[in-house]
């Protein structure tokens, strides 16, 4: 069998090198086994479908390159025989023409509406299913020109490609996207918002091989990313930005990585990178405002977002993002306002109704953020931000039912949601349904173990229930996650002093009493404890000191006291 299986891989590759010797091209690219090799060797010997198949080849391992380069050399046969005769170089257009009807007429490869399926990219998934958008199909346009010999390039502009001809004395551009077209560079000027500095760094530039890679990788950051695969974004949009440094969108998405891997001020140094080559671009200053945002600097964020908005005044981000802003430096009215502006613009985007609604929660401005809630569901009805919002403001309302039924529905849709799961226990407890109240708080630690409040409920729950051994460990876990509270650490000393660990409960009351000195509740209670454990003199101590603040401290405590020390 391995004898068999030998033969039979030798055969199909003499097969595809006599295609190419057919072809007269039979570069080292062809050899190399990883796509960082590939990008080692010189510009001249690199094959563009090699490389590119190499990357999918780590996306669907189980892919065979070999058969998909034959694909290719069989189209560019295909072109060869039409040419009869003819060298592809001696008429480019009719070369470059009889290729347009021999990909999208014939063999029916189409260009799709959104670049948002990873299927759309990568080039083995684009020949099976015959549709990509605009960089995959002009790699496989420059694949093809590639093994005929063409003087092909692959053209960039902000937020497209393309395919150029350009062989030093004609030149033309190629659209992929609607069958091979010609429009003029000035189109791409004007539709595609060209950067208009002297050198438009590689904007409308033919790009060599290598840097097409580049802005590959820039997209198929973004596939990983979208994936929530941070490391491997992280190491093709870096690689995208060593390649290609001019290239504004990929600095931008390279930022947008560092931001969620909390690299901020990286993330910064990214966005300025961006904005000096495309200054004009309204989305890198929006994102660069965000991390201005998560730094601290609201005012810097505020003066990008506006200026964002100038630039775009559709771009309905920036309106959340700023109202977002002023809301925070306690401008509300302001951040109001903005968001009443976008609706005159978009009356139908739910996430600035959302936006609109949180900040009327926090008004608690209630009847105005249910409405605004729930016209967020009519226009996106699967929003688990609009749900849970509208779920909130039920239960501040006291509607608890209807809570129930807007936590329920963000539940439907995120199942794994812990705020809602919280808000659930929060309205079972009110509603006194203590099986259902501890099922949801279990939930919420299942999800997500380190929210504090969930744990310290839970333990509020057992306490009621006198389950005091139970209450413990929820205690210790709360003050764990959570900042230093005197509450908790009262509670849990409630819940040692009964169970008699004196020992432990005058820890936590002496806690308390420190990070609270007036808590009289506190200092009576450790001088109980302090009573049980002997410290008479520090027992009467604290028992001075709660009935000073106001507590009514027991008589029986204060002359046992008396007595054992001695005072008249």
């Amino acid at each position: 069998m391995k004898k068999i299986t030998l033969i039979f891989f030798l055969m199909a590759f003499t097969a595809g090198v006599f295609g190419l010797n057919q072809l007269s091209y039979n570069p080292r690219g062809l050899y190399v086994n990883s796509i960082e090799k590939a990008l080692q060797i010189p510009e001249k010997d690199i094959d563009l479908a090699t490389a590119v198949l190499l990357v999918g080849k780590r996306w669907q391992p189980d892919i065979k390159i070999n058969d998909y380069r034959q694909r290719i050399d069989d189209i560019a046969l295909t072109v060869l025989d039409r040419l009869a005769g003819q060298s592809p170089l001696a008429d480019g257009r009719r070369t470059t023409n009889i290729i347009n009807q021999l990909l999208f007429d014939e063999l029916g490869f189409s260009p799709v509406k959104n670049a948002d399926n990873p299927e759309d990219l990568f080039l083995h998934s684009v020949l099976d299913n015959k549709r990509g958008y605009c960089l995959s199909l002009s790699i496989l346009y420059l694949s093809v020109g590639e093994r005929l010999g063409l003087p092909l390039h692959g053209v960039v502009v902000p937020g497209h490609f393309f395919v150029r001809y350009s062989d030093g004395t004609n030149s033309f551009n190629i659209e992929t996207t609607q069958k091979g077209v010609h429009p003029t560079d000035n189109h791409y000027i004007d539709e595609f918002n060209v950067p208009q500095n002297k050198d438009r760094a590689v904007y409308l530039e033919n790009l060599d091989k290598k840097a097409t890679i580049g802005c590959f990788f820039n997209n198929l950051a973004n596939v990983y990313s979208d994936l929530d695969d941070i490391e491997n974004a992280y190491y093709y949009q870096q690689r995208a930005v060593d390649i290609n440094p001019q290239l504004a969108e990929a600095r931008t998405n390279l930022g947008n990585i560092l931001l969620r891997k909390n690299r901020i001020d990286s993330a910064i140094q990214q966005y300025l990178a961006a904005l000096r080559i495309n200054p004009s671009d309204a989305k890198t200053h929006h994102n660069l405002a965000n991390a201005y945002n998560q730094q601290g600097s609201t005012d810097k964020a505020i003066k990008l977002y506006t200026k964002a908005m100038n630039l775009d005044p559709n771009f309905m981000e920036v309106y959340n993002g700023l109202a977002q802003a002023y809301h925070s430096k306690g401008m509300s009215n302001k951040a109001i306002d903005i968001l009443e502006k976008a609706i005159d613009i978009n009356s139908v985007n739910a996430d600035i109704y959302i936006t609109l609604g949180s900040i009327q929660q926090d008004k608690e401005d209630y009847d105005d953020a249910i409405a605004n809630y729930r016209l967020a569901l009519v226009y996106k009805n699967d929003s688990i931000s609009a749900a849970y919002g509208l779920a909130y403001c039920y239960f501040q309302k006291e509607m608890y039912y209807d809570a129930i039924e807007q936590f329920r529905a963000a539940l439907f849709y995120e199942p794994d949601h812990a705020p809602s799961h919280f808000g659930l226990g929060l309205v079972y407890g009110k509603l006194g349904w203590r099986t259902d109240e501890i099922a949801a708080y279990q939930n919420v630690i299942k999800i997500d173990p380190n929210m504090a409040a969930a744990w310290q409920n839970l333990a509020q729950i057992y306490m009621s229930q006198n389950q005091y051994a139970l209450a413990v460990p929820m205690y210790q876990r709360a003050i764990e996650l959570a900042e230093p509270s005197a509450e908790i650490f009262y509670n849990l000393g409630v819940a040692y002093s009964q169970q008699e660990q004196y020992s432990q409960a005058r820890q936590c009351y002496s806690k308390a009493v420190q990070l609270r000195p007036n808590y009289p509740e506190a200092h009576n209670n450790l001088a109980i404890t302090l009573y049980m454990l002997g410290e008479y003199e520090q027992a009467l101590k604290h028992a001075d000191i709660a009935a000073e603040q106001g507590f009514k401290v027991s008589d029986d405590l204060l002359n046992q006291l008396y007595h054992i020390l001695g005072i008249e």
